[in-house]
């Protein structure tokens, strides 16, 4: 659900940044997926899920999660995706050059540049994220709110999540502090993944 980290995180390429916000939209192996997407884009849908698996296994990201309340822990890599979506966008200026909002609308255009590639799960989501601003959403705690509410709509199992908010209210500091120790990782991570030659073609669980 860290929609702004993933698209931050990518290659600056169309293929690659594609790729990366698919990732929670499109399963299947990378061979099936080669299929009807093009590689460069498949080629960040693997990133994506490497990415989601260096997240999980972070030391920091495992400390974030003890912030939860003990009944909302089974939710915590929804949760902290969201909340660490949010200090990226209060900590932005601290790891690239332009600003975050010219960053959306450039993502927001290559929405419209690329609906190609979007396929029949993303795609159809597309305009909702832009007239409801999703990536904008995260910088304030009404927009967190919203973005819990959407989560926790998608099933009934979810909706312990709409409390969360609470948690990240009470340990503000502790949650801030934590994404200021995992992100600079995560990107010397997405640096190596996106250096690799062998990206494209690596297995995954």
């Amino acid at each position: 659900m860290n929609f702004l980290a993933h698209l931050a995180l990518a290659g600056p390429e169309d293929a690659s940044r594609i790729g990366n916000i698919l990732g929670d939209f499109e399963k299947g192996t990378p061979e099936a997926l080669k299929q009807r997407l093009p590689e460069p884009v498949v080629g960040g849908i693997i990133m994506h899920r490497k990415i989601d698996r260096f997240t999980d296994t972070h030391p920091t990201f495992k400390k974030a999660r003890e912030l939860l309340a003990p009944e909302h822990r089974r939710f915590a890599g929804i949760v902290i995706d969201i909340f660490f979506d949010h200090f990226l966008h209060h900590h932005w200026q601290n790891y690239y050059p332009a600003d975050s909002d010219s960053f959306i609308v450039e993502v927001y255009q290559l929405f419209e540049r690329r609906r190609q590639w979007l396929g029949p799960h993303f795609g159809p989501l597309v305009s909702r994220i832009q007239q409801e601003d999703w990536l904008t959403s995260y910088a304030s705690m009404s927009g967190l709110q919203l973005t819990l509410e959407r989560v926790a709509s998608r099933s009934s199992r979810l909706e312990p999540i709409l409390d969360t908010l609470n948690d990240l209210q009470k340990n503000y500091n502790a949650f801030e502090q934590h994404f200021l120790s995992f992100y600079p990782d995560a990107r010397a991570e997405a640096t190596r993944l996106l250096l690799q030659k062998n990206t494209l073609t690596n297995a995954f669980p």
